[in-house]
């Protein structure tokens, strides 16, 4: 968060929108709140605490984008199940839509990091440095992901939002493939993750033995470690997962409480196990087992605190918490230094606790000021567009 975010259209479509209306799924909207502040936890105890001093609760906070690219297939199929992509007028509002969504805040934060990111370029050395710059480029046009040392150069939680336009792209040859023949698509995705995961933990142990995937020492292996983390490829089966979740739960509703059991189960065998299970395995899909089942969950639920109001604002500010709380941290960590003269570094939890409500507060203001408003202007109908431009200023 990566995403990764990450960005799935869970917002009631606009008149004459880009899908058929469709029964909003308010606790799917609020869980991704909770997926962007675990991944948000992640980060700031990354940045504040040692490994060993981390909870492995905490360090697997990683894994909200695996939620997020789950949950954006989900929704996905969800709104489009009775759409024809394949028709040219229905694929573009699709793909404005798309754009719509993402590209506003997305650009709003690369360029909110850029300081930062030119800083921390100018300090680094070739052959990391070129990379790190081509950044600068590829960011704008989505496709820094596919560039180990680029990926994660320009406000590095914009590597998912890449990836996720990758599953952009594919989704309209992919849903009716899932909506056909569910089973042999689990298939053979089931078979791609898995032959993925085992070439990079292969790839992991010859190039980088000892290394951590998540935090590498060296040059070298941060570069094959971003190939591993962050290439669209390699997380395109979490996508299609997703897509075959919607299949499920639209032939079959499990009860929530045997869901969330489920999940709680499988959490905490991946808790408990975080130093004996491959990171490749981990970082690239294996705590689906845990997200899976509370989709389904949250698909079905339709009362309690999940469904109230304040919680899903929350949810439809996560895109934005989720792209701008690196950003705010650095800022944040810039300020101590050169206001303060570092005096917040012996006091952690308040430097975290300060960045947590910032990046809240923005999150908010760039939902309401600019996420929405442009979401709105982007997808209004085309005649409505010109009209409004051809009336005179007041």
């Amino acid at each position: 968060m990566s995403p990764a975010v990450s960005p799935s259209d869970m917002d009631r479509p606009a008149p004459a929108g880009p899908h058929p209306a469709v029964e909003p799924l308010p606790a799917l909207t609020s869980l991704r709140f909770l997926a962007a502040a675990y991944v948000l936890a992640f980060h700031f105890a990354g940045y504040e605490l040692s490994r060993a001093a981390m909870p492995n609760a905490i360090f697997l906070g990683y894994s909200g984008v695996t939620f997020f690219f789950l949950l954006s297939g989900f929704i996905l199929a969800y709104n489009y199940q009775r759409v024809d992509l394949s028709e040219r007028p229905a694929l573009a509002r699709f793909l404005r839509a798309r754009i719509a969504r993402v590209y506003p805040v997305y650009l709003l934060a690369l360029a909110i990091g850029l300081p930062s990111f030119v800083a921390w370029t100018l300090k680094t050395v070739p052959p990391l440095q070129t990379l790190m710059a081509a950044s600068a480029v590829l960011a704008p046009l989505g496709l820094h992901a596919w560039v180990p040392g680029a990926a994660c150069a320009l406000d590095c939680p914009s590597w998912s939002v890449s990836t996720e336009l990758f599953f952009y792209a594919a989704f309209p040859l992919l849903l009716p493939l899932v909506l056909r023949r569910p089973g042999a698509t689990a298939l053979v995705t089931l078979t791609a993750w898995a032959v993925g995961v085992t070439l990079a933990i292969l790839a992991w142990a010859l190039y980088a033995p000892g290394l951590s995937l998540i935090a590498p020492t060296t040059d070298a292996a941060n570069l094959l470690s971003q190939a591993i983390k962050y290439n669209p490829l390699l997380r395109l089966p979490e996508f299609v997962a997703g897509l075959l979740l919607f299949a499920l739960w639209r032939r079959v509703r499990l009860p929530v409480w045997s869901l969330l059991t489920g999940a709680g189960v499988a959490a905490a065998f991946l808790v408990g196990n975080v130093e004996a299970i491959p990171e490749v395995l981990m970082h690239n899909g294996l705590t689906a087992l845990v997200w899976a089942p509370v989709i389904l969950a949250g698909a079905q639920i339709r009362s309690g605190p999940l469904t109230a109001g304040w919680f899903e604002f929350l949810g439809r500010i996560s895109f934005a918490l989720y792209l701008l709380h690196v950003p705010v941290y650095a800022l944040v960590s810039s300020l101590d230094r050169i206001l303060l003269g570092g005096r917040l570094a012996g006091l952690p939890w308040l430097v975290v606790g300060l960045a947590a409500l910032l990046s809240l507060a923005a999150a908010t203001a760039v939902h309401l000021r600019v996420e929405e408003p442009a979401r709105r202007r982007l997808l209004r109908p085309r005649a409505r567009r010109q009209a409004a431009t051809a009336l005179p200023s007041a």
